[in-house]
């Protein structure tokens, strides 16, 4: 009798895992609305081969595992804020291809030949992956997971708004997957412009 009283979800967890489901539904509705197939991640052409041997990996495990990468598409002083708050072990993915911190990148030449990784949007439902409204080490920056994504994230901004430096803040909305992206979740590479 213990033994299955135990296979019986709690009338809490019964209660978390629909509230889990519904949060998923709503999600998948916004992500058509705005047409969001798939999420990216900006790096150099230079360093597809080690993603193609060892997946997409946070800053953390690039370090742990000696992972050679090429050009970062960060500075040191990002890295580092990265590290002291924590993120270091969570991969940054952008909703969409005209983040604001691609052209930074570009501009102070940390990347010489950029490249966009298309991801699958599941990754989103992970457990442990979290977003941000911004810059995810920026002072004031909002960290949450996916059931407070429609209080933070202005989609229309980022999707719609056509003056760039309108609405930048809404664009620097991230992902961050926690520890690693598998090769088997890169959809395409996209060629920068």
């Amino acid at each position: 009798m213990s033994l299955l009283r135990s296979r019986i979800p709690t009338s809490k967890r019964w209660m978390e895992i629909e509230m889990k489901t519904q949060s998923q539904k709503l999600i998948k509705n916004i992500l058509d609305k705005y047409g969001i197939t798939s999420v990216y991640h900006f790096t150099d052409e230079a360093n597809l081969e080690t993603i193609e041997k060892y997946g997409l990996q946070s800053l953390k495990n690039i370090f742990r595992l000696n992972i050679d990468v090429k050009h970062f598409g960060a500075e040191e002083l990002s890295h580092n804020l990265d590290q002291r708050k924590g993120l270091d072990q969570y991969v940054h993915l952008a909703f969409i291809q005209d983040h604001p911190m691609y052209y930074v990148a570009k501009q102070r030449g940390n990347l010489k030949n950029p490249v966009w990784l298309e991801i699958d949007s599941s990754i989103l439902f992970e457990d442990d992956t979290l977003f941000c409204d911004k810059v995810a080490n920026q002072t004031n920056a909002n960290i949450f997971g996916i059931d407070k994504i429609t209080r933070y994230i202005d989609f229309d901004a980022m999707i719609y708004e056509r003056d760039f430096n309108t609405k930048k803040e809404a664009r620097k909305a991230e992902i961050m997957a926690l520890n690693l992206i598998n090769p088997n979740k890169i959809k395409g590479v996209t060629y920068g412009k």
